[in-house]
């Protein structure tokens, strides 16, 4: 596995209609140390966590009938919640084409991981969320981490100042 990390002060909010699947996730931060792991089963009680409760990181699924996570990531990267806006979110959603990717992307997600997914995978995405967190971006279009994973050097053209 990879780099050990200290999960112990972090507080956790899942949101996730699949009692199993949120179970599933719930006992895999608990087993890598996590303590306070918060677990809602539809879009309002996530919500209701989020306005409520200290919470660090969020841990949704794309399908929350009748909204949507990528309607809670919004919420959340708006400043429509009482969450800070620049809370890790990580995506567990067996959603995974392309285009459920980059939607998730494009709203502002900071890691994605497909259902259903390995406990090193999961690890690995927690470890990144936790002790690597990326810079935010704040533009006209988007408020989320950057989504560049990593820095190369270009002196184009088009190289922006």
């Amino acid at each position: 596995m990879a780099e050990k990390v200290d999960f112990n002060g972090v507080h956790f909010l899942i949101v996730d209609g699949n009692a199993l699947s949120a179970d599933l996730a719930r006992d895999l931060l608990l087993t890598m140390g996590a303590v306070t792991v918060f677990v809602a089963h539809s879009f309002d009680e996530g919500i209701e966590v989020l306005g409520s409760d200290s919470v660090d990181v969020l841990l949704t699924e794309l399908h929350l009938p009748p909204r949507s996570g990528l309607e809670l990531i919004r919420m959340v990267r708006d400043g429509k919640t009482r969450a800070h806006k620049q809370m890790p979110i990580l995506v567990m959603s067996a959603m995974s084409a392309k285009e459920h990717v980059f939607e998730a992307r494009d709203a502002g997600v900071t890691e994605f991981i497909a259902k259903p997914y390995g406990v090193e995978g999961f690890y690995r995405r927690m470890v990144g969320i936790v002790a690597r967190p990326r810079a935010f971006v704040d533009s006209n279009e988007y408020f989320g981490p950057d989504r560049r994973r990593r820095q190369v050097p270009y002196n184009g053209p088009d190289r922006r100042d």
